[in-house]
């Protein structure tokens, strides 16, 4: 069976391999990439059949790169394939802030990461197909456990010489038209040699693959008042703080402040269960969610607008001396990149509201990117479907093997422009689970139908993956209780293996169901805070 990013590196290359041919093809030797200049882009004709770029060096990027180097070599073809970074290691979202690095704004960090930042699933549920985690590993590991596993899977399969770390890319123009044509890419690296500016690379590319994450660029809503609450003077007491939760590291910080948090996501629960015990915490909860069970904090209606020294409610309640306000509001969808000014292949229009798989450009209106086939391929009539596609675009799913269930349709399969829509109900939000897991299940299910992989009469999503999931919630408060008893080192003893992994979580879910209900226990009164970290 492929794994997800296997398929979504399959699809890829067979788009790659069958829908764009041009007549020549360009190539820079691959170690290292050269500066050619800073005006002219390097159009070296070479041995390579294909040369493709991927931006992005998480769980997308990574999966992209595998699946299709190995279409490459089942095919026995020279295909050029590098991988751009910008930051100093992979792992993408799982990547910590550099060393003594405090982010502060406006300079975006280089992640959301936090100390005490854990997985809400149980790691085998997560993992690129037949790739575990090594032995021993915690169920619900850190951050510092999710970067290595990348680092591992690059290793593992020999992908760091195609990875250029510390490489931004500035600017993808595509210079053609719907049926032909090229990628003209700039990067920057750090300064060589003492001198004070960054190299510039100037290269031609056949296909662009982006996997550069949508964690990123902060969605900051607007209030009236904002700038005069935060200028307010407030002698003896510290500066207020109106900060995204990508700016938030640990709660000691918040200790003894009145705090406001927008939003009850995974990052707003996290804020409130842990700076919750040590202030007065407020948690803005929109109509039809709920506030975060288990945590101590005031529930709220939606903000109004600030006041020099409160903030105001839309049911007319005032809290005032509020020192810090956190938006757990999420982040906006954008690929500077691709957008103008650097290149003109995206448009930003925050007020678009298309959704139809013919639109003339292809568009991101913060919320989602239109139109793309299978959240993957641009159907945008300017460029070749197959010369430009996106991995890890759908939201609420395990990114590693979604991701890797993208890279076949890329590599393999291609995405007619005529009558190929995608539902977007939310965007990219895939809606449940299940929803989520039929998403990757349907694109094996077309390469098979298409000869591009073996039809093996099962579904790509195994069995155990669903039930893990599905079973989330009871599986982690075993876990707890395991912890707890500090039993972790016996329950992990002897797992090894994918399916050694898969029995553990039946195993602890049984074994925490049969306790549940030996102790009358529903779980529509388990607090949240069993439920996370």
């Amino acid at each position: 069976m492929f794994s997800v990013p296997v398929l979504v590196a399959q699809v890829v290359s067979t788009a790659l391999n069958l829908a764009l041919a041009p007549s020549r093809h360009f190539f820079a030797p691959q170690a290292p990439l050269q500066d050619y200049g800073h005006n002219d882009f390097l159009n070296q004709p070479s041995e390579a059949s294909k040369s493709i770029a991927i931006v992005g060096g998480g769980s997308g990027g990574l999966a992209a790169l595998k699946t299709i180097l190995d279409v490459a070599n089942d095919i026995n073809e020279n295909w050029e394939v590098v991988l751009f970074e910008q930051h100093r290691g992979l792992g993408g979202v799982w990547l910590p802030d550099p060393p003594g690095y405090e982010p502060e704004p406006p300079e975006l960090p280089e992640s959301p990461t936090y100390p005490l930042l854990h997985v809400n699933t149980p790691h085998p549920t997560m993992t690129y197909p037949h790739i575990p985690f090594p032995p021993g590993t915690n169920l619900y590991p850190g951050w510092d456990a999710m970067r290595r596993y990348h680092e591992d899977f690059a290793t593992q399969f020999d992908l760091w010489p195609h990875v250029k770390l510390n490489h931004t890319v500035v600017s993808t123009q595509w210079h053609g038209h719907g049926d032909f044509g090229d990628w003209h890419v700039e990067v920057h690296s750090p300064p060589v040699d003492g001198s004070p500016e960054d190299v510039v690379l100037k290269r031609t590319f056949d296909h662009l693959v982006i996997a550069n994450g949508h964690n990123h660029y902060p969605h900051v809503p607007e209030w009236n008042g904002t700038d005069d609450w935060l200028a307010y003077p407030r002698p003896g007491l510290p500066e207020r703080q109106l900060l995204h939760s990508i700016y938030y590291r640990e709660p000691e910080s918040y200790r003894n402040q009145t705090v406001v948090i927008v939003g009850t996501g995974a990052s707003g629960r996290d804020i409130a269960l842990q700076v919750g015990p040590l202030a007065t915490v407020y948690q803005v909860v929109r109509e039809g969610k709920e506030t975060t069970p288990g945590a101590d904090v005031i529930e709220m209606p939606e903000i109004a607008y600030f006041t020099p020294d409160a903030v105001v409610f839309v049911d007319g309640s005032i809290v005032e001396g509020v020192d810090t306000v956190f938006l757990a509001t999420g982040y906006d969808f954008r690929v500077p990149f691709l957008s103008a000014p650097h290149a003109t292949t995206l448009v930003t229009d925050p007020d678009a509201q298309e959704t139809s798989s013919t639109a003339q450009q292809l568009t991101s209106n913060l919320r989602y990117i239109y139109p793309l086939y299978q959240h993957m391929f641009s159907l945008a009539p300017s460029v070749p479907p197959t010369a430009l596609a996106f991995v890890g675009l759908p939201v609420l799913i395990a990114n590693c093997p979604s991701d890797y269930a993208q890279g076949p349709p890329r590599a393999r399969g291609g995405a007619p422009r005529e009558g190929a829509s995608t539902p977007y109900f939310v965007g990219h939000r895939l809606q449940n689970d299940n929803e989520a897991q039929t998403y990757q299940d349907n694109l094996v299910e077309y390469l098979k139908k298409q000869g591009a992989v073996p039809d093996d009469g099962k579904p790509y999503v195994e069995g155990w993956r669903r039930k893990g999931r599905e079973h989330n919630f009871l599986i982690l408060r075993g876990w707890k209780r395991i912890q707890a008893q500090g039993e972790e080192a016996r329950w992990l003893r002897g797992v090894r293996t994918e399916n050694q992994w898969a029995a553990l979580l039946d195993k602890i879910a049984e074994w925490q169901s049969r306790w549940e209900e030996d102790h009358g226990i529903s779980e529509e009164v388990v607090p949240l805070r069993d439920y996370e970290w």
